[in-house]
């Protein structure tokens, strides 16, 4: 399987953690202390014209950019996939909604609830659909966090924990177009792997859905009544397992493709928040020339992340044979995902 195109989508301007400290009373240092991050971008759920409002907008922009980078017809593709933990509806799918949009019809279509690891995981599917004989196919990453919100965006309904997560996380799309074969430009796949290693282990990430009814009332330990969130995170688990895990992706990337990591021109490593992200860089030995980092800039987009990394590691490849490595470890309840890829050609992917 090879990449033949790559996308990302960020929508609107960043949002600054100045700019987060003037519309919900945070702190701008303590914003950047406690995530390492110095900007994120939101969807705008009620913006005019043609601004993306939703993960399905993001998806949409993401499929077209990919599928015009890869110089491939919508009509040639044969199956499209979707990764999000952000869905527009519970139905209709959004990945189904996203192929109309893009003038597709008669193909099958995915949508894969996941989280961080959502990225390797549609590039796993999509190889089984290629070995099943199909050959070209759109996988797509998208995530978008307004969902998180109240729905009247009152922040006095918002815990300091949730207003952090806020700060932590960010809207994104990324896609990338994929082929069967070996020959041709783009990125080569050597070596993918996906597998959970969560059993009898605690989720560190929860999101919830609710009925018509909306959250339950919860108390928390100060005896307050509260509406139970819709997401959180246990960092102290995350912080304490995400590292080794990390290690052993590229434990195994490096035996499975004997390259040695130290010569392995980009290598993207799980991306949590710019703090977490760069301790976890150093334990790893990746050099700061080899790591391709984007999560300060662009905020944790959930299934977008992989993608946009690779877009970026993509305008870094100078050299027919350059090599890439991805990590992604996906705390929900813990999934670890490795890909090893070599530029089969210098390729133009924008």
């Amino acid at each position: 399987m090879r990449i033949i195109g790559l996308s990302e989508v960020l929508p609107g301007e960043p949002v600054t953690n100045r700019d987060m400290a003037e519309r919900f009373g945070l702190h701008e240092k303590w914003l950047e202390r406690m995530t390492g991050n110095r900007s994120r971008y939101f969807c705008e759920p009620d913006g005019a014209g043609d601004a993306p409002k939703n993960t399905g907008d993001l998806a949409t922009a993401a499929g077209e950019r990919a599928l015009a980078a890869a110089g491939a017809d919508p009509a040639s593709i044969d199956f499209l996939i979707l990764t999000t933990g952000s869905p527009d509806h519970l139905m209709p799918s959004t990945a189904n909604l996203v192929a109309d949009r893009l003038g597709m019809n008669d193909l099958p279509t995915f949508q894969l609830t996941s989280g961080c690891a959502g990225a390797l995981q549609g590039l796993f599917t999509a190889r089984a659909m290629l070995l099943s004989g199909l050959r070209r196919g759109l996988v797509i990453g998208a995530d978008s966090v307004v969902k998180l919100w109240p729905a009247d965006r009152d922040i006095q309904k918002i815990s300091s924990a949730e207003l952090a997560n806020f700060a932590l996380f960010g809207d994104g799309a990324g896609a990338a177009v994929v082929e069967a074969g070996e020959e041709g430009p783009g990125l080569l796949v050597e070596h993918l792997f996906l597998r959970t290693v969560g059993k009898g282990r605690k989720p560190a990430q929860v999101v919830r859905w609710y009925g018509a009814d909306g959250a339950p009332m919860i108390t928390t330990a100060g005896g307050k009544e509260i509406r139970e969130p819709m997401g959180e995170e246990d960092y102290k688990a995350i912080a304490e397992h995400v590292p080794g895990l990390a290690a052993t992706v590229l434990d195994e990337l490096v035996a499975a493709t004997g390259w040695p990591l130290a010569e392995v021109e980009h290598v993207l490593t799980p991306q949590l928040n710019g703090s977490m992200s760069e301790q976890i860089r150093q334990s790893l030995g990746v050099s700061e020339e080899q790591n391709v980092s984007v999560v300060a800039e662009t905020g944790n987009n959930g299934n977008a992340l992989p993608f946009i990394q690779l877009f970026r590691a993509q305008q870094r490849i100078t050299g027919a044979d350059d090599r890439v490595f991805v990590a992604t470890i996906e705390s929900s309840k813990w999934v670890i995902s490795g890909l090893a890829l070599r530029n089969s050609a210098v390729s133009d992917v924008r």
